[in-house]
């Protein structure tokens, strides 16, 4: 075959096989087997109100009974969402969590996870750790003075006889406010709660972040509490 009769064979084999290449590569069945996450029908929003959980999708309009999607319990969602990954839909979703704040105000808080829910905290501290976080926090006491803020109105010390007759009754609890005399201000007694609030873990066993018995027999044996030991007598 001459040179002449060869170039327009080739032609015709590169054309052909540019053809077949597009035909094949384009093929849906060839693409990444990825999901599009931000598909519109795709939702993205799980709000818990006691043991109900709401799945919602704010990009097309609320539907009772499709939008949003109500789960019994938890069970309920986790199945639904097997059932969403069997089909190869993975939708990112923000899980929030109705609760109430101090001030008895419904709000929204926002969860890493439906079984995490320490709202961005390390799930795993050691007692070690958690004690350090807590010795390193200021240690308010009950005659000082907090600084006013709007968090914190009216800051004013307690008018106690335990407390303000020194040098006696050092140390002592204050006594129990039955007239409801604080009402409207801030007291150090107040501070004190809010910086247990605030910690990681609280000593306070009545408080909801209490770190167990392990945790407050480690800052008792740290030393957290010198100067507040109490002596019994045993006869």
């Amino acid at each position: 075959m001459s040179l002449r009769n060869a170039i327009p064979v080739l032609i015709v084999v590169a054309f052909l096989s540019g053809l077949y290449f597009c035909i094949k590569y384009n093929s849906p069945k060839s693409l990444e087997g990825l999901t599009n996450m931000d598909q519109p029908r795709c939702p993205n929003i799980l709000v818990q109100k006691g043991l109900k959980y709401y799945l919602y999708n704010s990009k097309v309009a609320k539907v009772p009974g499709v939008n949003p999607i109500e789960f019994a319990n938890l069970e309920e969602y986790v199945e639904f969402i097997d059932w969403q990954r069997s089909q190869g839909i993975r939708c990112p979703v923000l899980y929030l969590q109705h609760t109430y704040d101090a001030q008895g105000e419904s709000v929204y808080k926002v969860r890493p996870g439906v079984t995490e829910l320490q709202g961005g905290l390390p799930p795993n501290v050691s007692v070690e750790q958690a004690v350090q976080a807590t010795l390193s926090q200021a240690n308010p006491t009950l005659n000082q003075l907090p600084p006013p803020s709007p968090e914190s109105p009216n800051p004013t010390l307690l008018v106690d006889a335990t407390q303000n007759d020194m040098p006696y009754n050092t140390n002592s609890v204050p006594a129990y406010d039955a007239s409801s005399y604080y009402v409207g201000t801030t007291t150090p007694l107040d501070q004190m709660n809010e910086a247990q609030e605030n910690l990681l873990y609280s000593p306070d066993p009545m408080s909801d972040n209490w770190g167990g018995a392990n945790y407050t027999d480690a800052l008792v044996k740290s030393g957290y509490y010198a100067g507040n030991e109490v002596s019994l007598y045993i006869p």
